[in-house]
């Protein structure tokens, strides 16, 4: 199976879910993360604001602003993600796929090796580690940044959870993959 099918085949069984399940499964997600040492021990996080078809990261963005976490959001930019500070009160305006995302306004993060755990959304994982994007390589080009050296973590619903992936050069394996 090609990436492209793969990623049209899990898209499908993602749509059959219903917000309650896409609720239930967001926050049994989130719940994993917050009990680990990782997530507890952390000052700088990078999350992502949640497109209707992916786990939604509310919560740890709720606790780790709760908790005086630095927060990072991606925006994209052109064929980039640029990574900026959050800040809820300031910062928030519907981007490219009418997500909200920090403004211009929020500070860009000026160094990746600030960043002490990433949470990444994807199309699919495996439980090796392998994580199938939506083709546009953003995650992929970021993922690759050698200032980038902390655990990366994939997170998604169970049905997003697949066998194999066909892997390429360029695909950064993920130290853990969450579903629920």
């Amino acid at each position: 199976m090609t990436k492209q099918e793969l990623r049209q085949q899990v898209a499908q069984q993602v749509r059959r879910l219903n917000d309650a399940q896409r609720d239930t499964q967001s926050l049994y997600a989130c719940l994993q993360i917050l009990g680990t040492a990782e997530w507890q021990q952390s000052q700088t996080v990078l999350l992502y604001a949640a497109l209707p078809d992916e786990v939604s990261l509310q919560l740890l963005i709720d606790d780790a602003m709760g908790s005086g976490k630095c927060v990072i959001l991606p925006v994209v930019k052109g064929d980039t993600l640029e990574l900026r500070v959050y800040d809820p009160q300031h910062c928030e305006v519907k981007g490219k796929y009418q997500i909200l995302e920090p403004t211009d306004q929020c500070p860009l993060l000026s160094d990746l090796s600030d960043i002490d755990l990433a949470i990444i959304p994807g199309r699919a994982f495996t439980r090796r580690g392998h994580r199938l994007g939506r083709g546009k390589g953003y995650y992929d080009r970021l993922l690759t940044d050698p200032a980038l050296h902390c655990p990366l973590w994939g997170v998604g619903f169970t049905c997003q959870l697949v066998r194999f992936i066909p892997v390429d050069e360029w695909d950064v394996k993920l130290n853990k993959v969450i579903v629920s």
